[in-house]
């Protein structure tokens, strides 16, 4: 089984905008989240997407699936959690519930303001899930990063040909996903700002795949005016 999971529990501060979760906030008259929902049912390998929402919109992400998408019955709505992980906690305990738990089980796990993953992206996560039992999405670094330890001075300044910038979606093996999640310390699931982190405190290798420039997160009210601006162009 090869199963989409989609992370929808958050509030989006970083968004000055946004009075509502910026998830929910309308495009073209229509959520954010179902613009990266549309683009992940174009994966016909998916057997179900699980969406865990935040607790508030769970009825209205119910209705907006039944009215709005093609192929409502592979979408399962489910409650988020307050950390990324225990939304990732309670997407896998509803898979597990649901279809029970194969040794060749695939989760790819995407972010739902970034609604602009390709099929590309989303099929050789899957691959390399498959193969590897762990990959992440992401992009060669073209900027010069800086390292600061407090914030005002720099560092040091790392090797840019080495350096990448992680987008999403992160992809594993399910059975070794649920080993290394139930290994997490209370604090390591604290500290974990992308999924790939359980794999480094697991000590499990991370294959890269290759992203693409407009799979972008929506933090930012200037991400989402240049989201609208792609859309309403």
């Amino acid at each position: 089984m090869i199963y989409g999971a989609m992370l929808a529990g958050g509030v989006g501060s970083r968004m000055k905008s946004a009075t509502i979760p910026k998830q929910f906030l309308e495009v073209q008259g229509q959520p954010i989240i179902l613009y990266t929902l549309r683009n992940m049912l174009k994966v016909e390998r998916f057997d179900y997407i699980y969406i865990a929402t935040h607790h508030d919109y769970i009825v209205y992400m119910k209705e907006m699936v039944q009215k709005y998408v093609e192929m409502p019955q592979k979408v399962r709505i489910i409650e988020g959690g307050k950390e990324r992980m225990d939304s990732i906690h309670n997407v896998t305990d509803a898979i597990v519930a649901d279809e029970g738990l194969h040794e060749d089980d695939v989760i790819v796990i995407h972010d739902a303001v970034r609604p602009l993953v390709t099929e590309k992206i989303l099929n050789d996560s899957i691959d390399a899930a498959g193969k590897y039992g762990a990959c992440v999405c992401g992009l060669p670094a073209v900027d010069t990063m800086l390292y600061s330890e407090d914030g005002k001075v720099v560092t040091n300044i790392p090797e840019r040909s080495k350096l990448y910038n992680g987008q999403a979606p992160d992809s594993f093996s399910l059975p070794r996903f649920l080993e290394m999640q139930n290994n997490l310390t209370e604090e390591q699931k604290k500290v974990i700002t992308g999924t790939s982190q359980i794999c480094t405190m697991n000590d499990q290798p991370i294959y890269i795949i290759e992203g693409d420039p407009l799979n972008f997160k929506l933090t930012t009210d200037g991400d989402l005016l240049i989201f609208k601006s792609m859309i309403e162009g």
